[in-house]
Parts: structure tokens; sequence; C-alpha cells
């Protein structure tokens, strides 16, 4: 793999240098559409030049809410190239949460699928940052629905020439990607060109890509996986990506087999899935050697059956890859050691006293090379302070280590919901469920799903004399917040434990009944509403 001086890990940069090498080269695969190097490079210049000229600059915050879709790499490279912040906004919002990252991100410029245009007229009053909205549309016709400014992101690839001296350097923000939150509101994790780049070739190098390999990823692009881990990771190894629209179990290996792909991308319930589905005569009939995801506890099984070896790593958006273990000396359900070089970890209790081997503590990261993590919570500066306390940053994680200093995750120790491959501040639920008229209070947490992630339990207490059913509350969700976020459980109680201090006391509401599932917890799923 190659090695990059630091100055030179800048992602607009790079591309150009690439197109310059591999021009012919196919770059991405995407449905029935093929595009090499060249023909991506020649896109995002003209991308570029169009939103420079719609006053696009350096340091601008450009929140984009696409599909997976080539128009997305077209943007992410043209804003890198400009200098400008990428705010890439998870496909499932609306209203508060869809309101929250768009204003807390300073973005001044919206770039949006037309089939969700009607998600930010609800909050347009609220967005008045916003002076401009870029719309990708089917059609022709020119784009309406906001009283902002309007424009087809179509019109922009009439423009040719992108200016050239551009000032972007390798610590510059490239983009501001928003993670859970554990006390409050969805945060913005700051993220430097160096720092994208980083963990794309600490991803490689954990998984030992090289130019030869194809890396296939069903997971959406305003993830980090598919955006960093794959687009990214791409373009630093000169190598090429197969996006997919989404996951699909019918469709999965097919596609595999398609683009001949060597490497995919996955969250640990979609593989739960493709495991659960009945066997065929050619189930390893195919090119994947390795699986990325966040816990190996599948490798048996899916090595035995499809022949694929599944690498598990530790790391987060705003860290990178923290621990992992050199190809093919994994142990099982180990995250692996420390990425030495790069990071120090540490496992430490609640007084921030390292602990010895054997004994279970939150996992506490610090670079040792600059721009390798993040700089900080963008316009949350207290949350920054109290997450980089003691000059560690702190990811709210719990691990124990063994005795030659392999890793093993255990939980999280922060208030958030790992639920279909999404990270769920559960604060984000609970303000959607205070705001129905007939509820007091709730309190929201992780119960055990059948997937092997998290379910999504609501504990609710409503105001004297109230009512409401189960079902009337998960619609109320429904028209509220994303799929994903709507509880599983619902469960009607008189009051919540809490502390001296009035704070909700969760651990004791996950301790009932099975895992915090009580005969009292309404069912969604089962009552088949």
């Amino acid at each position: 793999m190659q090695n990059y001086p630091r100055e030179a890990l800048v992602l607009g940069r790079l591309l150009d240098e690439k197109a310059r090498m591999h021009g012919s080269k196919t770059f991405l695969r995407f449905r029935d559409t093929d595009l090499t190097y060249g023909q991506l490079d020649d896109m995002v210049n003209r991308v570029a030049a169009g939103l420079r000229r719609l006053g696009v600059g350096h340091g601008d915050k450009v929140a984009l809410m696409l599909p997976n879709c080539p128009e997305f790499l077209y943007i992410t490279f043209a804003l890198a190239k400009l200098g400008a912040v990428e705010v890439p906004i998870n496909t499932g919002y609306k209203g508060d949460l869809l309101e929250h990252v768009i204003t807390s991100s300073d973005s001044t410029v919206l770039v949006v699928a037309e089939e969700w245009l009607d998600r930010f007229a609800a909050v347009e009053p609220s967005l008045a940052k916003v002076q401009r909205v870029i719309v990708h549309q089917p059609g022709n016709g020119p784009p309406s629905g906001l009283h902002a400014e309007m424009h087809s992101l179509r019109s922009l690839l009439d423009n040719r020439q992108l200016s050239t001296g551009l000032d972007v350097w390798h610590g510059d923000l490239q983009a501001i990607m928003y993670t859970s939150g554990t006390t409050g509101p969805s945060k913005g994790v700051m993220v430097s060109h160096a720092q994208a780049c980083t963990l794309a070739l600490e991803w490689c190098r954990f998984v030992a890509y090289t130019p030869n390999d194809v890396i296939y990823s069903p997971l959406p692009l305003f993830h980090g996986i598919a955006h960093t881990c794959g687009v990214a990771a791409a373009l630093l190894t000169d190598s090429s990506i197969a996006i997919a629209e989404r996951f699909s179990t019918s469709r999965f290996w097919e596609d595999v087999r398609n683009y001949r792909a060597t490497v995919a991308h996955g969250i640990f319930s979609m593989f739960h899935i493709l495991l659960n589905q009945p066997p065929a005569p050619n189930d390893k009939d195919h090119t994947l050697r390795c699986a990325w995801l966040g816990q190996s506890a599948m490798d048996q099984a899916f090595s035995e059956r499809f022949g694929t070896r599944i690498v598990e790593t530790y790391g987060s958006t705003e860290v990178g890859i923290a621990t992992g273990s050199p190809y093919g000396e994994w142990r099982p359900g180990s995250c692996g050691q420390v990425n030495s070089g790069t990071y120090d970890v540490r496992l430490v209790d609640d007084r921030d006293r390292e602990l010895p081997a054997g004994e279970t503590g939150e996992i506490v990261v610090r670079p040792l090379i600059p721009f390798s993590i993040t700089s900080g919570y963008y316009n949350f500066p207290e949350a920054t302070v109290e997450t980089f306390r003691n000059l560690w940053f702190h990811t709210g994680d719990l691990a124990y280590r063994d005795k030659d200093g392999f890793f093993f995750f255990v939980d999280r120790k922060k208030d958030s919901i790992r639920r279909r491959g999404e990270n769920i501040a559960a604060f984000d639920v609970e303000r959607v469920l205070n705001t129905h008229p007939a509820v007091l209070e709730s309190a929201v947490i992780a119960v055990p799903s059948e997937l092997g992630e998290d379910e999504i339990k609501a504990c609710i207490v409503l105001h004297a004399e109230a009512t409401v059913s189960p079902e009337e509350l998960a619609a109320y969700c429904d028209e509220r917040m994303a799929k994903f976020m709507v509880p599983r459980y619902f469960e009607f109680r008189d009051d919540l434990p809490k502390t001296t201090t009035e704070k909700i006391e969760k651990y004791k509401l996950r301790a009932e009944g099975d895992r915090g599932i009580t005969p009292e917890s309404w069912d969604r799923t089962k009552s088949g509403a």
C-alpha cells in the first residue's frame, strides 16, 4: 500500500492525482453505471465550478440528503476541492432532528433529493441560515417547493472548468458527521481531510486491501463506513468500489458475484440475516474473501458456510480504528490490539484510573499523529471539553483486555442504541415522545433484539387522567421520526426510577424482566400494528 506524506492527505487533490495516473480505470460501479477515475474527476470539476459560481467557498457548510448514487460522490469531492465542508444527513431524518442537524452545523446550502423536499418544507421556517437549495430530481423542470433560492443539481453539470489554486490543506475540515448523542441531542463530529484519509488507510491495512481488490458496500453513503472506508479507501489504494442502493438479502451474493467483489462492508444484523437464509449449492461460489463489521462473533459460522472471514476492529467516527489485528491473526471475539503508532488506547475506571488486564473499563484514546482523530463536536464546546477530559478522548464504550493485550468489547456505557446499523440517541426519541399531549415523561432504553443488535423500548408516564394507546403513540412516532428510531416496545408506568437529583435510573429499567422486556411491554411487532 502506498505511503502518503501527511500533507498529501487532501481528498480533492488526491482525486486530481489519481485521475491523472489512472484515468481509464474503473473507480465506481453503481447499478448499470461504471465511472472511471477520469470520468469521475470531470463530473466533480463541473459540479465544483457550479458550486463556486453559486458562492460556495472555503469553510462553507453544505448539507446533503441524497440516496446512494453517483451524484453523492460528485458533491463530496467537489466540496473537498473547494475546501467547503460536507454535512451528510441520514435520509431517515425528519422534523426536529432534521432541523437540528441543519441549524447546528451552520449549513447555508442544502443538496437534497426531490423526494424529500417536503421534509425540508416542514421545517423551513427554522432554517434562517439556508440561502440556496440544490435539488437532485429525475425530471427536467425547475425545482420548486421551498422559498430559498432553488437550483437543479443537473444544471451544475453544465459547467466545465474549475479554477485552480484553491488552498486546501490536510488539517482543514472535510466533513461534519453526525453521530448519536449521549445525554443531549446528536452532535456533529468534526472530521479533517487527514483524519478521513487516516481512517481509510488504517481500514485498508486491517483488511489487507490492495489495488486489485474491489469493495462492495450496501451501506448508506451518509455513514462513515461506505463514505470513508469505502470511497476514500478505494481512492487511496487505486482500486474500485461497487455501491448498492441499499442492502438486499436476495441480491447480496448476486451483487458480490457480479462485481467480483473481494471485500464487503456490513453490520451485524445483515450477516445474521444472511446466515439464516436456506443453504444453497453455490454458497461458496464467489470472490469475497472477507467482510468487515463491528463484531466477529459469527466468524466461524460464516467462514464454514460461505468461505468468507469476518474482520473485527474497534473504532468510531471520532477516533478512527483504535484497535485491530493483522490480517489473518485474529482472536475470536476480540477487536484486536492497540493500533500502535497511530493511537494510544487505555481502559479506565470512572475516575480515569488505568485498569489492569481482565477488568472492564471505558475505552479512552488519544492520537500519536496530528489530525488522526476529531478535534471535537461542532458548536458543542462543552461536550468537546467533557469528552476530551484529562487529554483523552472518552469513547463511552466498555471493554476488557486479556493478558496478551487483545481487547474485547463489552457494551456501550453511553446512552445510545444500535439498531439496524444505525446509532440512535435515546434523547432524540424521547424528545418526540414528550411532545405528545398525553405524555408526561419518557425514558428510552435498548433491549435485546433477535438480530443481535438492539431494539428500542419506551417507558411512558402519562399526565394525570390522560389516556393514549400504544398503537396511537407508535403512529405518532411514525409521523415524526425515522422508521428505525420508532420504538418496538411501549410500556406505561406510574413513575420512573430516579436519583435524588431527579435523573432517571435507566439501568434499573434495563434490569427489569428479561433484560428490560417485561410482561407489561407492548410489542409492536407481535401485535402487527
